[in-house]
């Protein structure tokens, strides 16, 4: 048998070899799908939370500026010299560095030794500004936490949209049988049956925008949970429930996340305030020096102190004092800015809050179930014979808007509660 006969049959035998695999897992059963687990509230929130790059970034800062605190109030490092004095560049003993007895070769150690009041004030506003940092930090986790369950809310309530209409459709396409079946038997009119066809197809162009809707919402959703996001969501928590009374979060205004960090920011002020002022104090150098000159002469020691003289406060030390009191000012007037921003936005978001639960309670225990109630008495009516088909869509039309505005309602209810939940938590972390 040729070397090439050998070939094509091991050839042959590979290529069965992969058809029987091929068959095999054609014909195999496939393996049960996993069920895939609801995603929560509370889960999205630690999901968010944990991989968001916007709060690690954050933290790293917060970091960065706490390992800064111990090296702001050392001393400063030392300072080598190596120097040459008095070399000749004239004469028989020019550029020797031997033959001149005032030649030197020089080498010493500085240190400079600031005021221990100024490494004090500049330890205080590292400190300060690490305080700024973890504020910044907390005061971001609020508002992502704000962000994640507003998208988590927006999603549900899209899909509570979805779910409403899409229960909806075979009431419709049971209009239109109604319809059909009416003017087959001689009692409807053509205009009914496309009146009713008419509301089936306007339902399926709501239903397709919602489902829009619901995409967009999982898109804001997926920014901060990834695929997790594709999972169907349980139940939401409780909206007419906050973490606190409303009255504690009026009371707490002084701790809302957006202003915990003007504290640390007035205390760096005021730091600079205080350096400002002890600059108008001097600080003094020392320095140590071995001197080595030529074989025949003795070699030297030198010691120098070197003192700042700030004698001209008024046009140096004194305007740049008068500087760091006004920012000192400018962040006390902003601190006092912020505050009565986010009192009347506290004010309002309450009142919201309040107003959409009432209004969410009133539509689902009243005005829900008597437009169900309408429409049904409506759709008897017509089979009986004892009402018309414009009665029955407009008493549908209501019900789909009142459904869709007990949704909208919801859903406002949650955009408050979302931004009214997580204050309170917020001040908890700082303080922690």
């Amino acid at each position: 048998m040729s070397t090439s006969t050998k070939t094509q049959k091991k050839h042959r035998r590979a290529r069965a070899g992969w058809l029987a695999a091929a068959l095999a897992l054609i014909v195999s059963p496939a393996a049960p799908a996993q069920p895939v687990s609801p995603l929560s509230f509370d889960e999205a929130l630690q999901l968010a939370v944990a991989d968001s790059p916007r709060l690690a970034a954050q933290a790293r800062a917060a970091e960065a500026a706490e390992a800064a605190i111990t090296p702001a109030g050392q001393l400063p490092d030392p300072k080598l010299t190596l120097a040459v004095d008095n070399l000749p560049v004239n004469g028989p003993d020019r550029w020797s560095l031997t033959q001149d007895f005032m030649t030197m070769r020089r080498v010493g150690v500085m240190q400079d030794f600031p005021r221990a009041e100024k490494r004090r004030l500049r330890e205080e506003r590292a400190r300060a500004e690490a305080d700024r940092e973890g504020a910044t930090l907390v005061a971001q986790s609020a508002a992502a936490r704000q962000e994640i369950a507003t998208a988590w809310l927006d999603q549900w309530f899209a899909q509570a949209q979805v779910g409403t209409l899409a229960e909806l459709e075979p009431e419709a396409a049971l209009v239109v049988d109604i319809a059909r079946a009416q003017l087959a038997g001689g009692k409807g009119s053509a205009a009914d049956a496309l009146a009713a066809r008419g509301a089936a197809v306007a339902l399926q162009d709501r239903l397709t925008e919602v489902r829009r809707d619901l995409l967009r919402a999982r898109s804001a959703l997926a920014r901060w949970v990834g695929p997790a996001a594709t999972r169907p969501l349980s139940a939401p928590p409780d909206l007419t429930a906050l973490s606190a009374p409303p009255e504690r979060l009026l009371a707490g205004i002084e701790h809302h996340p957006e202003l915990s960090a003007y504290g640390p920011m007035a205390a760096m002020a005021r730091a600079e305030v205080g350096l400002a002022r002890a600059a108008k104090q001097p600080d003094w150098s020392l320095e140590l020096a071995y001197q080595q000159r030529g074989p025949a002469f003795s070699n030297m020691v030198s010691v120098a102190v070197r003192i700042d003289l700030p004698l001209w406060g008024e046009k140096r030390q004194d305007p740049l004092i008068r500087a760091r009191e006004k920012q000192l000012e400018q962040v006390e007037a902003e601190r006092e800015d912020a505050r009565r921003m986010h009192a009347a936005e506290l004010h309002a978001d309450i009142a919201t809050w309040e107003s959409a639960k009432e209004r969410a309670a009133r539509l689902a225990n009243e005005l829900v179930p008597l437009a169900r109630e309408r429409t049904a008495a409506a759709l008897a009516a017509y089979r009986g014979g004892r009402g018309d088909l414009s009665a029955v869509l407009t008493a549908r039309s209501n019900e789909i808007e009142t459904r869709l505005m007990a949704i909208r309602q919801q859903a406002e209810l949650g955009q408050a509660w979302a931004r009214l939940n997580f204050l309170l938590e917020a001040h908890t972390a700082e303080s922690q």
